[in-house]
């Protein structure tokens, strides 16, 4: 995925970051806190622990930049490094339900009341059963589904061959349709509702 155009020059950042200039670590931590943020929170689950994770993902990003070469975009670089982060603190964590107001709350990039309400409906029936997917599933669906990463790039953030990543988000779609299926107040909860909200 591109890194976005506009105000900030990311390659004059990413050198400026290298030689350990302070600004310039403050100034590419603002521009993808919310992506980093969001993939973590979608891979790792919410958690109160999501803060911490992100702040690992940053601090292994900064202090490998020496490393970085500039083959590959520095978003699709910090991508890696999120991922690779997330996952890890994933397979380790026990699988537990999430609350789902608590789901809501961590799902949004910046809470707020009025964000939270618009998300409500379809953020709280998403993150259970993103929550309901083994680690290696729910990032290989995150990545290419919700965060439109092709294919390829998907596969590549992962570490896994194109065909592997097919079958990891076939088998996590066919996973979210059955508990679907399994739990008609989630079919529910995707549904438009005739009264006000």
């Amino acid at each position: 995925m591109p890194d976005p155009p506009g105000v900030l020059d990311v390659t004059a950042l990413v050198d400026r970051a290298r030689r350990r200039d302070p600004v310039a670590f403050r100034e590419l931590f603002r521009a993808n806190l919310g992506f980093v943020h969001r993939v973590v929170t979608r891979i790792y689950g919410p958690s109160p622990e999501v803060e911490d994770l992100v702040q690992t993902a940053f601090v292994e990003a900064f202090r490998s930049l020496p490393d970085f070469r500039g083959d590959a975009l520095f978003s699709t670089w910090l991508a890696r490094i999120t991922v690779r982060v997330a996952l890890r603190a994933a397979k380790s964590r026990p699988r537990r339900p999430v609350p789902l107001e608590q789901a809501v709350a961590c799902a949004v990039d910046a809470p707020s009341p009025e964000r939270v309400a618009a998300a409500r409906q379809g953020l709280n029936v998403l993150t259970r059963l993103l929550g309901e997917l083994r680690p290696k599933r729910r990032a290989a669906f995150v990545l290419s589904v919700l965060e439109g990463y092709s294919v390829d790039e998907a596969a590549a953030l992962l570490g896994i061959s194109a065909n592997a990543l097919k079958v990891r988000v076939h088998d996590a779609r066919r996973q979210i349709e059955k508990s679907l299926k399994h739990h008609p107040d989630l079919l529910a909860a995707l549904s438009p509702r005739a009264e006000a909200p």
